[in-house]
């Protein structure tokens, strides 16, 4: 397949040109803006397709380090990496989308001075074809100001209910109904615990990370009120193994990984909550060299592959988790081997895209999105949407079968 990189032109450079050319062709001035009218929507306008339904899409969310209160959600076509257009997301907002890819939803702060003054927590709802804003529904002022981990904004299974980690700095989770548009419930019992994890195969189930090392596993009822919650014992050693707080999801299953590359698996069953033995990413060879993984949403699991993928870096030492990746390690998740290793080109997160003709992996440095095909075991890079973000720390595909 041939590699090429996309280079995005602004929406001011296309209409530039065709400015130039109308008045090169000798047209008058509100000719050649009939000329522009005419171009296709697509154009001109971000975030519309000329059928009027949602593009195949990837987001990418710009968390902008040097001004928080201004950060972006950047939108691109998946097929042809054309800029489409951009949602603000005020105070490093945090984003989800829709199981139908028809809605935008984005939890964020505004304060009444920019930077001070009265503070006001929103869910806001935008139109994923327009990029334009619906409507806002107010929350408690207590969503976590933390830069855009997977399980800091998620909704339920079934899309109904939208749950916001909060931090004041006690930790609660706040519930908002996207159906009535209005905010339902603050469950205070994850209190010590952190990160929202939907548990597959459930409407709306979901699970967090407790300080002492246990998973407590929650389910909503349907008016988004906290109906059943249960505590598992020990699940890693939160001194001596501490893991990352975004799992890769399989059926009936969660998969963890530590900052020293052990893999702690979920079972889900209809017992409650197990754990299957924990292994190792890691051969001798690895661990001489000190291989670890490293980044933010540094790891993603094709469910239909079971292949595991994951950001590492060597040389690892106290306080590398967060490095960029030096390579990309693939792993067979029935087999529990490396099959694949690839150059990193400075991964931190990692998305799975299945919404196309084939499955893909995105990654993103901060500022470039990279695209993979991962039909075969071993990746294959495709191409490189450059300059996506300033300070980009999580990219997000289109949900599989929208606009189906």
């Amino acid at each position: 397949m041939k590699k090429r990189t996309w280079r995005i032109s602004s929406w001011a450079g296309v209409v530039t040109a065709v400015l130039c050319l109308a008045v090169a062709a000798g047209v008058q001035a509100e000719d050649a803006g009939k000329l522009a009218k005419a171009q296709p929507l697509e154009e001109f306008s971000g975030g519309h397709s000329v059928q009027g339904e949602p593009a195949n899409r990837i987001y990418v969310v710009d968390t902008v380090f040097n001004h928080m209160i201004a950060s972006e959600l950047h939108v691109f076509d998946a097929s042809d990496g054309k800029f489409l257009g951009l949602v603000p997301l005020s105070f490093i907002g945090f984003v989800q989308l829709s199981p139908d890819g028809k809605n935008i939803y984005v939890a964020t702060t505004y304060y009444s001075r920019n930077t001070r003054g009265k503070r006001t927590d929103v869910v806001e709802v935008w139109d994923a074809d327009t990029l334009s804003f619906e409507r806002e529904i107010k929350i408690p002022n207590k969503r976590a100001s933390s830069l855009t981990y997977d399980g800091v904004f998620q909704l339920t299974n079934d899309g109904r209910f939208a749950l916001v980690q909060n931090a004041t700095p006690a930790q609660s989770v706040t519930v908002v109904d996207l159906q009535q548009h209005e905010f339902t419930d603050e469950i205070t019992a994850t209190a010590g615990c952190w990160s929202i994890i939907p548990l597959p195969d459930t409407q709306r189930s979901f699970a967090t990370i407790c300080g002492d090392g246990t998973l407590m596993t929650l389910t909503l009822d349907e008016h988004g009120k906290l109906a059943h919650q249960q505590r598992s014992k020990p699940m890693f050693p939160v001194a001596d193994d501490p893991i990352f707080i975004s799992p890769g999801m399989l059926p009936h299953k969660l998969v963890f990984v530590s900052f020293y590359g052990n893999v702690y698996t979920v079972d889900l069953g209809e017992d409650g909550v197990s754990f299957e033995p924990t292994w190792s990413l890691l051969d001798a060879e690895d661990k001489a060299d000190n291989w670890r993984p490293g980044g933010y949403n540094l790891l993603a699991v094709d469910a239909d592959s079971k292949r595991l993928y994951i950001t590492m870096h060597p040389d690892g030492k106290e306080g590398s988790h967060k490095n960029p990746a030096a390579e990309i390690w693939v792993f067979d998740l029935d087999t529990q081997q490396r099959i694949a290793r690839i150059p990193g080109r400075h991964a931190l997160s990692l998305e799975i895209d299945k919404a196309g003709d084939f499955p893909r992996l995105l990654t993103i440095d901060g500022g470039n999105v990279n695209v993979y095909d991962i039909s075969e075991p071993e990746p294959e890079y495709l191409r490189t949407i450059e300059n996506a973000a300033e300070a980009g720390l999580q990219v997000l595909a289109q949900p599989a079968g929208a606009g189906q």
